[in-house]
């Protein structure tokens, strides 16, 4: 008997059920994690095998029988007695399923200040091969920030209790984005961390695109500092004037101590004088700031400015 025969005749066990594979390379689909398990049917007058994925041997997989896990195309090579080898069979295109999810959160990015509101989006796409079905986002907000509710359309159910934020999605498909976008407030100054999880009911080979975290910098009022060091040590190199970001409307004059102006800002102050040409000593600023409100007040003080 024709050895290529009994290769045409390989099938594959899938759920207790043995079927037989067709002229052309047979589709199979499994869930990532789960494995099938691909046999030859007749072994009269076959001595031995090796099994192919993706056209290149499998190293050890030279029995009549052989489990995959992996996705490829799979076919099988008989060695008679005599040592003749058949051709490759038709084989079995194993693709894998799953729904690699991706979700990522991002605050609005122009500057805030404490009791001013502003939106967070998160957003969840599926990047895998299959519909994902209970996809459930949670996102618990920091002690620091107050929900105020969600603006825009979205897909899906919110509920929010105690701070946490639950976003349930029934089905993403493949390629699949979805957004919720969110209004919030912080009660003070101060560095905001938020991190937003998401997961599904289907297997995900990618977990660490599963988690997003937002860092969000809540300004505090204007605080001048009255000495700068700039020795390139990273510290105090600069005149930074901390909270000036709510004031874009701003200009700054220094003076040294005979009155003559040494420094004037082109526009708003960019936190980058250090002094350069001048000697050690004592310093004097104007900072001017117009409020969102159009009114104007003006701040004077004194720095040091000190060169090691």
């Amino acid at each position: 008997m024709n050895v290529k025969r009994y290769i045409l005749l390989a099938f594959f066990f899938l759920l207790a059920n043995w079927t037989f594979a067709q002229a052309n390379p047979t589709v199979i689909r499994i869930r990532l994690g789960s494995s099938i398990k691909f046999a030859i049917k007749d072994q009269a007058g076959l001595y031995s095998y090796q099994w192919y994925r993706d056209g290149k041997p499998i190293a050890n997989a030279t029995g009549s029988a052989y489990t995959a896990s992996v996705a490829g195309l799979y076919q099988v090579v008989s060695i008679s007695t005599t040592g003749c080898k058949s051709d490759l069979s038709d084989g079995f295109l194993l693709i894998l399923e799953y729904a690699d999810l991706e979700v990522h959160k991002i605050s609005e990015r122009r500057y805030v200040g404490p009791g001013e509101a502003f939106e967070y989006q998160i957003s969840v796409q599926n990047n895998g091969n299959i519909d994902a079905t209970g996809i459930e986002v949670i996102d618990k907000l920091p002690s620091n920030l107050k929900y105020i509710g969600i603006t825009g359309e979205h897909i899906g159910n919110v509920t929010v209790v105690d701070q946490v934020i639950t976003w349930k999605i029934r089905v993403l498909a493949n390629n699949q984005k979805m957004v919720l976008s969110l209004k919030t407030t912080a009660f003070k100054a101060g560095r905001v961390v938020n991190t937003a999880n998401v997961t599904a009911v289907e297997p995900d080979p990618n977990l660490a695109n599963n988690v997003s975290t937002d860092v969000k910098e809540i300004i505090g009022d204007v605080v001048v500092p009255n000495v700068i060091t700039p020795n390139g040590d990273g510290k105090n190199d600069v005149f930074k004037i901390d909270g000036l970001e709510l004031h874009p409307n701003n200009t700054l004059s220094i003076f040294n101590r005979w009155g003559n102006e040494v420094y004037r800002s082109n526009g708003s102050y960019k936190n980058d004088w250090n002094g350069n040409g001048l000697n050690e000593g004592t310093y004097y600023y104007l900072l001017k700031i117009k409020e969102k409100d159009g009114s104007e007040r003006s701040t004077t003080g004194w720095i040091t400015l000190i060169k090691d």
